[in-house]
């Protein structure tokens, strides 16, 4: 072999690994928006924001039944009925959001369908709050559940994230997150 194609070997194969040592430093450090790390890499959003970001405006609704909001975490969660009745959840789950200002006092709103008698729901923010309804009948039902300041944080690269669980399936038609009045 001449020498110049045995150049040209050890040339393309020091081009070749070090092309390979960039492409695998960028998928161990991706550069990408919060809400595609939280959706795609770390897999605990349900559904993908088309405008990437999590921010949350309090008062903004969600409709369970025609929408998929992007709010929801991946565990706990179904996609929306096709017959309109909403997305059920059940077992343990949440809502993952970012701010940009502190919101103060919130209420978290939202109607919902017990398919089971005596369904308890119970929503937490970390070890700091939580609250517990019951829902004694199978049936619609309008729930209401305030939240106190000073559990969220106003930064758009850090979740906040309110834990729920659920004893029984329960369909949400609706949620929204409303400054207390």
């Amino acid at each position: 072999m001449s020498r110049i194609l045995k150049l040209l070997i050890i040339l393309a194969v020091l081009g070749l690994s070090a092309y390979y040592l960039v492409v695998l430093y960028l998928a161990a450090h991706p550069n990408v928006s919060y809400a595609y790390r939280l959706y795609y890499l770390e897999m605990k959003t349900r559904f993908w924001n088309r405008n990437q970001t999590l921010a949350y405006i309090p008062g903004t609704r969600f409709d369970f039944t025609q929408e998929r909001p992007w709010i929801l975490s991946r565990q706990g969660w179904t996609l929306p009925k096709d017959d309109g009745t909403g997305s059920e959840f059940s077992g343990k789950g949440g809502l993952y959001f970012t701010l940009h200002r502190e919101p103060g006092k919130l209420r978290l709103e939202a109607e919902v369908r017990a398919l089971s008698a005596n369904t308890e729901l119970t929503f937490s923010v970390g070890d700091r709050w939580h609250s517990q309804l019951l829902l004694p009948h199978p049936g619609a039902y309008r729930i209401e559940v305030p939240i106190p300041a000073g559990l969220f944080i106003a930064d758009p690269l850090q979740a906040n994230y309110m834990a729920m669980t659920g004893s029984h399936p329960v369909r949400f038609q609706s949620l929204q997150l409303s400054h207390e009045e």
